[in-house]
Formats: structure tokens, C-alpha cells, sequence
């Protein structure tokens, strides 16, 4: 049983790229397929058309989820590259269509417009790859001062807890940006805290943080 339902997206991903087959071979393009597995998400497939230095990566797994264009060693999403040729507004992947076959034929819609990448010199492919590396960095530094941020204050957290300010125990553990990552002894605080202090709420809004 675990070898038919793992061997379905290899299928559906099979099927899809017979529909993107007839734009790439032309250009020159060659299918391999790369593999497939199972993770949190479920059972997923993936491959490639490949063209030297030229990869346009494709996983599936209920649909057509990650479409990765990909030129030497740089590399950018269909977002951002379509967002970099100017015509985001004009395609059609992802149209979130009932039929995961729909999704290919809406890709191929889009590839109609990357000659960039098809036929060019990629010159608009790795602006794009450069300006997806600065907002990912840009987002990951983000997320690392949020989180060093939030140390800070478990840290008072836990301070204003053996002193007895139970009301700024619950200050901060509002202000933190990521509540999820406290540990169960903390937001045990949390709650001694709440209920010593009056203040109600706090976990109702931290269940939807």
C-alpha cells in the first residue's frame, strides 16, 4: 500500500510534465525525474528540466507547489522571477485550480513569457536570484533579532517571576514574538502569573500567536 500512494505524485508529477514537454523540448530542455518521499506534509515527488548551466525545478505533492528556476548557482522562485520580468500581474501559476493538472498548464502559460530564461542570457533570471538572497537574509536577520529579542525578555520573565511582579510576567510574555518557543515551565509562569495578577486573556490570544 506504502508503494502505490507514494508512487501518485510520482505519476501526477509524470502526467504534469507531459503538459510542459512540448514549450521545454524545443528549447532544448530534458526531463529528470529526481526522486520522491515522504515528510511532514506527506508524500511528495520532484524533478527537473535541465539544459547545461539551465534547471527549472518542480516538486508535487497534493498539487504543484515548489517551481524553482535555477541559472549556474544562483537561483529565484517563480514569484520572484516573474515579479523581475515585470509581468507577475499577467500569470496564471499558482491559480489554486481544483485540478493539480490545471497547474501545469498555468505554468506553461507563464513560461511563455521567460525567454530570459528559455533562450536568453538569464541576465533578469539572476537579477532576480540576487534580490530573493537579500529579502531572505533580510527576513531570516529579522526572525534572529525577534528571537534574541524574546531571550531577553524570558529571561526578565523569569526575574520578575521569582520577584513576585506577576503582572509584568504577563507584560512581557505578551510582547514576546514568538510565544510558541517558550518552554512548558515557562509559560507555567505564565499562567501562575495571570491567575496571581487578575489579568485575563493572555492565553486565549497566545493560542492564536
Amino acid at each position: 500500500m506504502g508503494v502505490s500512494i507514494l508512487a501518485r505524485p510520482k505519476d501526477a508529477l509524470l502526467d504534469g510534465v507531459q503538459i510542459l514537454e512540448p514549450l521545454l523540448l524545443t528549447k532544448g530542455f530534458q526531463f529528470r525525474y529526481g526522486g520522491g518521499g515522504s515528510g511532514s506534509g506527506g508524500y511528495f515527488a520532484w524533478g527537473e528540466f535541465v539544459r547545461n548551466d539551465r534547471r527549472l525545478e518542480l516538486h508535487f505533492r497534493r498539487s504543484l507547489g515548489l517551481v524553482r528556476y535555477h541559472v549556474g548557482e544562483q537561483s529565484a522562485s517563480h514569484e520572484f522571477y516573474m515579479r523581475e520580468l515585470g509581468i507577475w500581474d499577467q500569470c496564471r501559476y499558482p491559480g489554486f485550480a481544483d485540478d493539480p493538472m490545471n497547474a501545469f498548464n498555468e505554468l506553461t502559460h507563464d513560461l511563455n513569457y521567460a525567454d530570459d530564461f528559455l533562450v536568453g542570457p538569464g541576465t533578469i533570471l539572476r537579477r532576480a536570484a540576487a534580490k530573493e538572497t537579500v529579502s531572505t537574509t533580510d527576513r531570516e536577520a529579522d526572525a534572529m533579532a525577534g528571537y534574541v529579542g524574546d531571550k531577553r525578555k524570558v529571561n526578565q520573565l523569569r526575574t520578575c517571576f521569582r520577584e513576585k511582579h506577576y503582572g509584568e510576567v504577563v507584560r512581557l510574555a505578551r510582547n514576546l514574538k514568538y510565544p510558541s518557543l517558550m518552554s512548558e515551565a515557562e509559560r507555567k509562569m505564565v499562567e501562575i502569573s495571570r491567575k496571581r495578577s487578575g489579568i485575563r486573556g493572555f492565553f486565549a490570544r497566545f493560542r492564536h500567536r
